[in-house]
């Protein structure tokens, strides 16, 4: 195996196969990447056995052929070189010869034969969707997945194709995060998938912000597939709790506010306590908290509300990172009172529920 390839394109398709590659497994051949040259490409190929990613780049193929290598080791020694011409030489024995400039690599690599094989099943169902909706519908709702591991359902992002309508949802229990847009597909392709948080994290880095993305759904796993790079994942196969219930369905204050000017309240007030109180009043709302130990701050915002006075406490954390999801200048907090959910709206299909602290 022979062939020769534009180090920056090298690079950049090995940076989007490494994620995967476990630093130290049972399996020593899955920290090493699959490379196929053939018909002027090289095919680069990563796996965990849960999710295994595909990136293609044009190379010059002098002798074709397949062997694995180091993924961390390869991208760190050609990353050193200067930009130019690659030349990597696979010999019978897996041991690789790489050529750049006046720097040469040796590296000791494994069968091709060995690397576990991607994923192959009978398609059910397929989706198309613009790159950039993609990225960003999981930009507003995957930091509400849920982080235990007990609730292996909640620890992805629901992708639920219905009605015309994608909606993808997060929640940890504490809160929830949902977006929907419309799409087009066959009437007989209503599905829900529940995607692992390590699968929404590898599409959040492979997405770019132009082309589309093509998701084709097997029975029990999915592949994302773009210009240059392709995602397979096993799906969680736990069924999704019945987000919907948890939604408030009336709500009597309505409150508008300046997001960025609340997002630098919390940010103020999260250095004295990670517990923050608001207290909404006549057109203004009162943003602070307090540490017995290190002490008490305050501040003031702006709002446009006329309701009774609501007092309540948030994990001000959970309120910025909704917030930083959003790119509208004003946004509008719905509630009943102090002791229920709260819903954070903004001017696309999106909602947040967040369930507000008790304080003793």
């Amino acid at each position: 195996m022979k062939f020769s390839i534009v180090r920056s394109k090298f690079l950049e398709s090995l940076k989007n196969v490494q994620n995967i590659a476990p630093q130290k497994g049972s399996l020593q051949i899955l920290e090493n990447v699959l490379m196929t040259a053939e018909d002027g490409k090289l095919t680069m190929t990563t796996t965990d056995l849960d999710i295994s990613v595909k990136s293609v780049a044009d190379c010059q193929v002098v002798e074709k052929g397949s062997s694995t290598l180091p993924v961390k080791l390869l991208f760190s020694s050609v990353s050193k070189v200067a930009e130019g011409i690659v030349q990597i030489e696979i010999g019978e024995n897996d041991s690789a010869l790489i050529t750049a400039g006046s720097a040469k690599f040796r590296m000791a690599g494994l069968p091709a034969k060995d690397y576990p094989r991607l994923p192959e099943g009978e398609e059910t169902c397929e989706y198309s969707l613009e790159c950039a909706t993609l990225k960003e519908m999981l930009r507003k709702t995957a930091y509400a997945a849920s982080q235990d591991d007990t609730r292996r359902a909640l620890k992805g992002v629901l992708m639920s194709f219905k009605d015309q309508k994608l909606t993808m949802v997060a929640t940890d229990g504490r809160r929830l995060a949902l977006v929907e847009k419309e799409v087009e597909f066959a009437q007989d392709s209503e599905k829900d998938l529940v995607l692992p948080i390590k699968t929404v994290q590898e599409l959040q880095r492979s997405l770019g912000g132009e082309g589309t993305v093509s998701i084709k759904l097997q029975q029990s796993q999915v592949c994302f597939e773009m210009e240059n790079v392709s995602i397979y994942s096993k799906l969680i196969d736990d069924v999704y709790p019945n987000y919907v219930q948890v939604i408030p369905k009336n709500v009597s204050e309505k409150v508008e506010i300046d997001r960025q000017l609340l997002i630098d309240a919390l940010e103020r007030a999260f250095v004295m306590n990670p517990t923050t109180k608001l207290v909404f009043g006549d057109n203004k709302l009162l943003v602070s908290s307090s540490d017995n130990e290190k002490g008490s701050a305050s501040d003031e915002v702006p709002i446009k509300y006329e309701g009774e006075e609501i007092e309540i406490h948030f994990n001000p954390n959970y309120i910025m990172e909704c917030l930083k999801s959003i790119d509208d200048d004003m946004v509008k907090i719905e509630m009943n009172d102090g002791h229920s959910p709260a819903i954070i709206r903004c001017s696309i299909p999106f909602l947040y529920v967040l369930m507000p602290l008790r304080v003793g």
